[in-house]
């Protein structure tokens, strides 16, 4: 099946699931477990089915980590709540700086986080794709110098699509039911070995533009973490 080596399999699975449960233990604390429980089937059920019809019926790409259920790697899943409900929190903190009202703060917090997220994949997502960890279908028009694992360059444009989709459309479900809550440091610096792992490749590998690409992610997340 062509995998990526299997020695980086275990480690993200353990690093994801780690990550997964500081951030249910930290929202379990500031928001109680039946609304955590539910963010967390939000954050994990929304992307297995952008997962499962990316991988199925589109072939839009092959994740290439073992631990697989249905073609979609456990830790791939675990590791999309971790940075949701991390992108939610840095959101809902950078929202509280703007000074807006109640109205307008929650309008802006799907597109925010969803902006997070993104933020944070403009250089995760060329460093995972050298790595090997996933491989796309077809050429994609960013980071177009980078090669899969099948010959195919780059990332299409339609996966940053996908991620204003997934992170957006998490944070507007679930602040559909909810109101205004308490928002904790820690899953927002969960987020930071993600971002310091990606940030190590671009200098690895000299791939510096990359680091402009997403220096919105660390101004936003610099925001969230400042003491007020």
């Amino acid at each position: 099946m062509n995998d990526a080596n299997h020695w980086l399999s275990k480690p993200i699975l353990i690093y994801t699931a780690v990550s997964a449960g500081l951030n249910l233990a930290s929202s379990v604390r500031t928001r109680g477990i039946r609304r955590s429980v539910y963010f967390f089937a939000l954050g994990t059920g929304l992307p297995a089915g952008g997962e499962l019809l990316a991988t199925g019926p589109l072939k839009l790409l092959r994740h290439r980590v073992r631990y697989r259920i249905a073609g979609v790697p456990l830790g791939i899943l675990l590791g999309w709540y971790g940075v949701i409900h991390g992108s939610f929190v840095v959101a809902g903190r950078v929202s509280e700086r703007l000074f807006l009202g109640e109205g307008t703060k929650r309008r802006i917090l799907p597109p925010l986080a969803a902006l997070v997220g993104i933020g944070l994949d403009l250089i995760l997502d060329p460093a995972g794709l050298d790595a090997g960890l996933w491989e796309w279908n077809a050429d994609g028009a960013y980071a177009a110098e980078i090669e899969g694992a099948n010959g195919n360059s780059g990332v299409p444009l339609i996966n940053y699509l996908g991620w204003a989709a997934l992170v957006g459309g998490v944070v507007y479900v679930y602040e559909l039911g909810h109101e205004d809550e308490e928002m904790e440091l820690l899953p927002a610096m969960l987020l930071l070995p993600h971002y310091l792992a990606a940030v190590g490749w671009a200098l690895r590998r000299r791939r510096f533009r990359f680091l402009l690409y997403s220096a919105p992610f660390p101004v936003a997340l610099y925001a969230a973490l400042e003491k007020r």
